[in-house]
Formats: C-alpha cells, structure tokens, sequence
C-alpha cells in the first residue's frame, strides 16, 4: 500500500562557523538525504545567521536554513537521524505543513457589551459608601422597598 505525500517545512540550526561553500555543500548532502527517502526538495530559503536565544553546544549564534520537502510520512524518522548525526546541525525541527482545499472559517464572534448605567445612576455620582458618607436609615428603607419591587417583577416574567 502506498502512503500519501505530504508537504513539510524543515528548520536546520546549523554552525555559525560555515562558509558558503560549506552550505552549498551542506544542501547537496541534504538533497540527496531526501531523495534517497523518496522524496522531494521544494526549495531553500535563504540561510540566515542569527542570535541564539541560549547557547547550544556552546555557540551563541547559528545559520537558520529552511526548507520544504515533499516526503511521505513514514521517511521524516530516517530523515531526522541523519540530521542529527550530521556534525554541522546544531538543532532541526520538521514540521507538516497544512494543505486543505478548503479554507478554514471562523466561527463569528459574540460581542459582550458593558451594562449601561441608568441616566439617574450617572447623574447622581458614585454612591454615598463609595463618597465616605455615611448610610441614611432611609437609604436602607428605599433600598429594601426597590428589592421589593424587583422581585415582584421576577416572580411576575417567572410565572411563579
């Protein structure tokens, strides 16, 4: 049975002490790795030096070479050995990258509004406790006949 090929992107960490030359030859040994695994070089990005964010095996710096190669699956472990045994990579990483026919569709977002204060809220200023006023007697009584009267309105919308 013939397994199905799939599109992967390679990230090679290599060196930072490689000349130009020594990549060229680098990409021809690493050609040949694929196509000795049935598989195909889609094209190299250029290499980059570049900081490391911590060292790795003692070096500061390293050239990043990516790449993307059609491979079947059951050749990337074959791939990565040879990688890792190669004396110039530092680190690799071989990712799938994703080939859907579709487009993916997000699904639409809710919008959470904020509540509104009431018109009377806002004109009034922030409430007595909140100014350092001390609490009327008759700010509780009110506050205790508005309770009243919101849970009338409930159990009325309840149905209870």
């Amino acid at each position: 049975m013939e397994s199905e090929v799939r599109k992967y992107e390679l990230i090679c960490i290599l060196g930072p002490h490689l000349e130009e030359t020594d990549l060229d030859n680098f990409k021809q040994s690493f050609e040949k790795i694929v196509s000795d695994n049935n598989g195909q070089i889609i094209h190299f990005m250029d290499p980059k030096k570049r900081d490391l964010v911590y060292p790795i095996n003692k070096q500061k710096q390293g050239i990043y070479l990516v790449s993307h190669i059609l491979l079947e699956p059951e050749n990337i472990a074959n791939i990565s050995k040879e990688l890792k045994t190669n004396e110039n990579v530092l680190r690799s990483l071989i990712t799938t990258l994703e080939t859907t026919s579709e487009p993916k569709t997000e699904k639409p977002r809710k919008i959470m509004k904020k509540p509104v204060a009431s018109a009377k809220r806002r004109q009034a200023g922030p409430p007595a406790s909140q100014r350092g006023e001390p609490r009327s007697e008759s700010s509780n009584e009110d506050d205790k006949i508005k309770l009243e009267e919101i849970d009338k309105k409930l159990n009325e919308l309840v149905g209870l």
